[in-house]
């Protein structure tokens, strides 16, 4: 049989259009599957990588440990309440003008331990009263007064209170020393916490009674009064002036007709110090006054002998110009009493 030409021709066309299609479905299958292939894909999960390179950003809650050191920080909160507490303990007051009071006011020396050389007390007392102590008044924290604050040491000074109510015994002279201003208990109690701590355990007292609540006639000042006659009278509170100068009644309170008129003391006798003419003195200038109460010489240039000698060797001598002449200056005010204590 014979074929047409145009047969022949068409059948190489059709032939050639069935080879494209293969290939273009061929190429489309490998467009498909290269699309399909999520492999490259996953290689993303490997940059994920950064995720446990985000260790170093988990690393914060490491890092929290940093953190943490308030934890640590807690730890150190002892040294803030230690801080506190020692801010609570902390005495505000000057030692030296503490020690200058302390000694006018005879040195403390009912509490003077002479075997331990220092205010350890230990000294007895005996009286109708009972058996008294002197307290150990250094700042040993298990047998003196190292553990009181400041406010306990001026409450026990100027009241003789402590801080549970207990109540000192009079013996202690608190009612003298209430005249204190809040400045000079600051001070006394910064020199008092100034000693070297001695320990030495003293026994308790034994009373017959217990003493009675003290409560000063008068609010302390907050500084001590400038004012020569005022100051002088503070300063001879303070030094117990009439301890010597003043004569007891037969109960053992002082005689306020003869305050300060002169008196027998142990072995000696002490002079009438009033501004009468004949008996005290009168005559005496404020500047006498003040250089007898610093130096012992009498305005005849005599020296004076027993007691107050030894008074101002011990504590008197350190008196400022200005508290000799203050002290002058109160006993020139005060009622004179005609009173001759050597007769």
């Amino acid at each position: 049989m014979r074929m047409s030409s145009s047969y022949v021709v068409s059948v190489p066309i059709r032939w050639a259009t069935v080879c494209a299609l293969l290939i273009l479905s061929a190429l489309l299958l490998a467009a498909c599957s290269a699309a399909a292939t999520p492999a490259p894909a996953q290689e993303p999960a490997a940059v994920a990588q950064p995720t446990a390179t985000s260790a170093p950003v988990a690393e914060p809650t490491a890092t929290s440990a940093p953190a943490a050191e308030p934890t640590a920080t807690a730890e150190a909160e002892p040294e803030p309440t230690a801080a506190a507490a020692e801010e609570a303990m902390a005495f505000t007051g000057d030692a030296d003008a503490g020690m200058y009071i302390a000694t006018l006011s005879g040195g403390c020396g009912c509490h003077f331990n002479r075997d331990l050389g220092g205010l350890a007390g230990g000294n007895k007392f005996e009286g109708p009263f009972g058996v008294v102590y002197a307290r150990n008044i250094t700042p040993d924290m298990e047998t003196g007064i190292g553990s009181y604050s400041q406010e306990q040491i001026v409450s026990l000074l100027r009241s003789g209170a402590g801080s549970d109510g207990w109540q000192l015994h009079p013996i202690m002279p608190y009612h003298a020393f209430s005249v204190l201003s809040d400045k000079e208990a600051w001070d006394v109690a910064a020199y008092l916490h100034s000693l070297d701590p001695i320990s030495n355990a003293v026994p308790d007292r034994e009373l017959t009674a217990d003493p009675a609540p003290f409560t000063p006639d008068v609010a302390a000042p907050a500084e001590a009064p400038t004012d020569p006659v005022a100051r002088g009278a503070q300063l001879a509170t303070i030094a117990r002036c009439g301890a010597c100068h003043t004569p007891n009644n037969e109960d053992g309170s002082p005689n306020l007709d003869l305050m300060l008129a002169g008196a027998t003391v142990r072995d000696s006798i002490s002079a009438n110090i009033t501004p009468d003419e004949a008996t005290g003195i009168g005559s005496w200038t404020e500047e006498q006054i003040a250089t007898l109460m610093r130096t012992g010489t009498r305005p005849d240039g005599s020296a004076v002998e027993g007691a107050m000698a030894q008074q101002i060797e011990r504590r008197f001598n350190i008196l400022t110009e200005a508290d000799a002449l203050a002290i002058a200056a109160y006993l020139k005010s005060i009622p004179a009493v005609s009173h001759d204590p050597f007769k």
